[in-house]
């Protein structure tokens, strides 16, 4: 039997003058068979903040979350700008730094955007 597909999408640019949380999140609703990972690090947990413009991709936020795909961002990430789970949108859920390490390590894919 095949081994089982790991694919981390990783945001890592903020999502203000990039496409690149637009275009990853768009990926990951293009790759929903493979039950990809999206993990926001440095700049990219801006892309989940309540007061961000997501008019660009909310539907792809709201479909995930509709299929049961998690959106995860880095606690240390989040520290490092001031920031804390009270700053963040419901949909996301905020990991320890060294599980989200892990998740990356032993994905078989990553794809940073």
């Amino acid at each position: 039997m095949p081994e089982e597909m790991k694919l981390v999408i990783l945001l890592r640019q903020p999502p203000h003058g990039t496409l690149y949380p637009v275009e990853g999140l768009r990926m990951a609703v293009a790759t929903e068979d493979f039950e990809p990972l999206v993990i926001a690090i440095n700049d990219g947990v801006y892309t989940f903040l309540k007061d961000t413009d997501k008019s660009v991709y909310q539907m792809h936020i709201n479909f995930l979350k509709e299929i049961d795909l998690e959106l995860w961002v880095d606690k240390q990430s989040l520290e490092e700008r001031g920031l804390t789970k009270s700053d963040l949108i419901d949909e996301v859920e905020v990991y320890d730094h060294s599980t989200v390490r892990k998740s990356i390590v032993g994905a078989n894919t990553v794809i940073p955007l």
